[in-house]
Protein backbone atom coordinates (compact mmCIF):
# COMPACT_ATOMS: atom_id res chain seq x y z
CA UNK A 1 0.00 0.00 0.00
CA UNK A 2 2.91 2.37 0.50
CA UNK A 3 3.58 2.43 -3.21
CA UNK A 4 -0.10 3.14 -3.95
CA UNK A 5 -0.41 6.22 -1.69
CA UNK A 6 2.60 7.91 -3.25
CA UNK A 7 1.16 7.76 -6.73
CA UNK A 8 -1.42 10.34 -7.88
CA UNK A 9 -4.59 8.70 -9.00
CA UNK A 10 -5.87 10.07 -12.30
CA UNK A 11 -9.62 9.79 -12.77
CA UNK A 12 -11.36 10.53 -16.04
CA UNK A 13 -14.36 12.92 -15.95
CA UNK A 14 -15.23 16.53 -15.30
CA UNK A 15 -14.76 18.63 -12.22
CA UNK A 16 -17.67 20.31 -10.52
CA UNK A 17 -16.50 23.73 -11.72
CA UNK A 18 -16.45 22.55 -15.36
CA UNK A 19 -19.98 21.11 -15.10
CA UNK A 20 -21.34 24.32 -13.51
CA UNK A 21 -19.63 26.49 -16.15
CA UNK A 22 -21.04 24.48 -19.06
CA UNK A 23 -24.50 24.42 -17.45
CA UNK A 24 -24.42 28.22 -17.08
CA UNK A 25 -23.40 28.71 -20.71
CA UNK A 26 -26.15 26.36 -21.89
CA UNK A 27 -28.72 28.19 -19.74
CA UNK A 28 -27.71 31.56 -21.23
CA UNK A 29 -27.87 30.12 -24.74
CA UNK A 30 -31.32 28.64 -24.06
CA UNK A 31 -32.68 31.90 -22.64
CA UNK A 32 -31.37 33.82 -25.66
CA UNK A 33 -32.89 31.33 -28.08
CA UNK A 34 -36.27 31.39 -26.31
CA UNK A 35 -36.37 35.21 -26.22
CA UNK A 36 -35.61 35.39 -29.97
CA UNK A 37 -38.36 32.86 -30.67
CA UNK A 38 -40.89 34.74 -28.50
CA UNK A 39 -40.04 38.08 -30.14
CA UNK A 40 -40.58 36.50 -33.55
CA UNK A 41 -43.90 35.04 -32.44
CA UNK A 42 -45.10 38.40 -31.02
CA UNK A 43 -44.10 40.15 -34.24
CA UNK A 44 -46.12 37.69 -36.31
CA UNK A 45 -49.15 38.05 -34.07
CA UNK A 46 -48.89 41.84 -34.22
CA UNK A 47 -48.70 41.77 -38.03
CA UNK A 48 -51.77 39.55 -38.25
CA UNK A 49 -53.73 41.83 -35.92
CA UNK A 50 -52.75 44.94 -37.89
CA UNK A 51 -53.81 43.25 -41.12
CA UNK A 52 -57.21 42.21 -39.67
CA UNK A 53 -57.83 45.72 -38.31
CA UNK A 54 -57.02 47.27 -41.70
CA UNK A 55 -59.28 44.80 -43.50
CA UNK A 56 -62.16 45.55 -41.12
CA UNK A 57 -61.74 49.31 -41.49
CA UNK A 58 -61.34 49.20 -45.27
CA UNK A 59 -64.43 46.99 -45.60
CA UNK A 60 -66.51 49.36 -43.47
CA UNK A 61 -65.34 52.42 -45.47
CA UNK A 62 -65.98 50.69 -48.80
CA UNK A 63 -69.44 49.45 -47.81
CA UNK A 64 -70.60 52.80 -46.46
CA UNK A 65 -69.08 54.70 -49.41
CA UNK A 66 -70.89 52.51 -51.92
CA UNK A 67 -74.27 53.15 -50.28
CA UNK A 68 -73.62 56.89 -49.84
CA UNK A 69 -72.90 57.22 -53.56
CA UNK A 70 -76.26 55.59 -54.32
CA UNK A 71 -78.18 57.71 -51.78
CA UNK A 72 -80.87 60.07 -53.00
CA UNK A 73 -81.01 61.88 -49.69
CA UNK A 74 -79.14 62.04 -46.40
CA UNK A 75 -81.65 62.22 -43.56
CA UNK A 76 -79.45 62.21 -40.48
CA UNK A 77 -75.77 63.04 -40.06
CA UNK A 78 -73.68 63.12 -36.88
CA UNK A 79 -72.86 60.23 -34.56
CA UNK A 80 -74.96 58.06 -36.86
CA UNK A 81 -75.93 58.35 -40.54
CA UNK A 82 -79.26 57.65 -42.18
CA UNK A 83 -79.58 57.44 -45.96
CA UNK A 84 -82.60 57.19 -48.22
CA UNK A 85 -81.78 55.38 -51.45
CA UNK A 86 -83.36 56.10 -54.84
CA UNK A 87 -85.69 53.11 -54.45
CA UNK A 88 -87.01 54.50 -51.15
CA UNK A 89 -85.21 52.08 -48.86
CA UNK A 90 -83.47 53.45 -45.78
CA UNK A 91 -80.04 52.48 -44.45
CA UNK A 92 -78.69 53.57 -41.09
CA UNK A 93 -75.08 53.32 -39.81
CA UNK A 94 -74.12 53.66 -36.15
CA UNK A 95 -71.65 52.51 -33.51
CA UNK A 96 -73.08 49.51 -31.69
CA UNK A 97 -71.02 49.04 -28.51
CA UNK A 98 -67.65 48.37 -30.18
CA UNK A 99 -68.58 47.60 -33.80
CA UNK A 100 -69.90 49.63 -36.70
CA UNK A 101 -73.39 48.41 -37.57
CA UNK A 102 -75.87 48.88 -40.36
CA UNK A 103 -79.51 47.82 -40.50
CA UNK A 104 -78.58 44.40 -41.81
CA UNK A 105 -75.19 43.53 -40.31
CA UNK A 106 -71.98 44.57 -38.62
CA UNK A 107 -69.38 46.20 -40.87
CA UNK A 108 -66.44 45.59 -38.56
CA UNK A 109 -65.38 42.30 -37.05
CA UNK A 110 -64.10 41.36 -33.65
CA UNK A 111 -60.40 41.93 -34.37
CA UNK A 112 -60.58 45.34 -32.75
CA UNK A 113 -62.87 47.81 -31.06
CA UNK A 114 -64.43 50.51 -33.26
CA UNK A 115 -64.49 53.95 -31.64
CA UNK A 116 -65.16 57.61 -32.42
CA UNK A 117 -67.48 57.04 -35.39
CA UNK A 118 -68.40 60.44 -36.77
CA UNK A 119 -70.20 61.65 -39.87
CA UNK A 120 -70.26 65.25 -41.09
CA UNK A 121 -72.34 66.32 -44.08
CA UNK A 122 -72.58 69.38 -46.28
CA UNK A 123 -74.00 70.32 -49.67
CA UNK A 124 -71.52 70.57 -52.54
CA UNK A 125 -71.42 73.24 -55.26
CA UNK A 126 -73.49 71.21 -57.71
CA UNK A 127 -76.19 70.34 -55.20
CA UNK A 128 -74.85 66.93 -54.26
CA UNK A 129 -74.36 66.00 -50.63
CA UNK A 130 -70.87 65.21 -49.34
CA UNK A 131 -70.33 62.98 -46.33
CA UNK A 132 -67.06 62.86 -44.41
CA UNK A 133 -66.77 59.84 -42.15
CA UNK A 134 -64.09 58.88 -39.68
CA UNK A 135 -63.53 56.23 -37.04
CA UNK A 136 -60.78 54.43 -35.18
CA UNK A 137 -60.28 50.73 -34.65
CA UNK A 138 -58.18 49.81 -31.64
CA UNK A 139 -56.80 46.30 -31.42
CA UNK A 140 -56.20 44.22 -28.35
CA UNK A 141 -52.81 44.15 -26.73
CA UNK A 142 -50.27 41.77 -28.22
CA UNK A 143 -48.33 41.70 -24.96
CA UNK A 144 -48.98 42.99 -21.49
CA UNK A 145 -47.15 46.23 -22.30
CA UNK A 146 -49.44 49.23 -22.82
CA UNK A 147 -47.38 50.59 -25.74
CA UNK A 148 -48.16 47.45 -27.73
CA UNK A 149 -51.83 48.45 -28.09
CA UNK A 150 -52.62 48.90 -31.79
CA UNK A 151 -54.78 51.67 -33.22
CA UNK A 152 -55.67 52.56 -36.81
CA UNK A 153 -57.62 55.61 -37.96
CA UNK A 154 -59.89 55.55 -41.00
CA UNK A 155 -61.41 58.52 -42.80
CA UNK A 156 -62.80 59.43 -46.21
CA UNK A 157 -65.19 61.80 -47.94
CA UNK A 158 -67.87 60.58 -50.34
CA UNK A 159 -70.23 62.49 -52.58
CA UNK A 160 -73.73 61.38 -53.48
CA UNK A 161 -74.53 61.15 -57.15
CA UNK A 162 -76.92 63.76 -58.35
CA UNK A 163 -80.28 62.08 -59.13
Amino acid sequence: YGNFSSKVLKKSGFTLIEVITVSGIMALFSITLISVFMASFRGGTKSQLIQRIRQDGDYALTSMSREIKKAAKIDNCGADLQLTLADGSVIKYWLSVDRIASDSSFLTGTAGKAENLNFSCYVGQIGNQIVTMSFTITGGTVTSQAQEKLSQEFATSVSTREH
